[in-house]
């Protein structure tokens, strides 16, 4: 993989239109990966752009909260899969929300993921944009062994791909060994690293 760096980031993303899964590889804490994140989710307009989220760590109030205060308008459709909380909605009808209560139970979170992304992908005219956001690989493998993981995400990435969209899968580097890393690199056409300071690299 060749690699580049810049301070800036939103200008490098654009290196990553043709790419359909990213690994966004940043600490945990701080906001240096939140905004890698918004800036992938935000490459082109929200009022052209179906999201899908996978996350372990918000509840869809709070992300969807988020999302309003960092871009402060709907996306065409939005999809949120609460993975370990109870049932839960939000007040507005441009996200639909499916939850799983049990980490550990992939096969549930693949099939709503599925549901929404194949959905997404149904309706959505030409001109309009599917953007995937899975938070996080990290969290996932509290849950899952590295197989496991991998075949998931194999499948995951795989149907991202299919559906035409761009996806990014945030994992925090310090957590893993050097092996669990190289493993996990070999799913990803490229690589974003995000350090502390919010400088990125990208390897693709």
């Amino acid at each position: 993989m060749a690699e580049s760096a810049d301070p800036g980031g939103d200008d490098k993303l654009s290196e990553l239109s043709d790419v359909a899964n990213v690994l966004l590889s940043a600490p945990s804490l701080g906001a240096a990966g939140n905004e890698a994140c918004d800036s992938l989710l935000t490459e082109t307009a929200p009022s052209e752009t179906n999201i899908l989220v996978i996350t372990f760590t918000d509840t869809p109030e709070e992300w969807v909260e988020d999302w309003m205060d960092s871009v402060g308008v709907s996306p065409v459709r939005g999809g949120i899969v609460s993975i370990g909380q109870a049932d839960a909605a939000v007040d507005d009808p441009s996200w639909a929300v499916k939850t799983i209560e049990n980490p550990s139970d992939l096969t549930g979170i693949g099939i709503e993921l599925s549901e929404l992304l194949s959905g997404m992908a149904t309706a959505a005219d030409e001109d309009e944009h599917l953007v995937v956001c899975f938070d996080s690989i990290t969290s996932l493998l509290q849950y899952a062994d590295l197989q496991r993981a991998f075949r998931f995400l194999h499948v995951v990435t795989g149907r991202v791909k299919t559906a035409g969209g761009v996806g990014h899968y945030h994992l925090d580097p310090e957590a893993h060994d050097r092996q669990t890393l190289a493993t996990l690199k070999g799913l990803f056409d490229a690589v974003v690293n995000v350090d502390e300071d919010g400088e990125l690299s990208i390897q693709q």
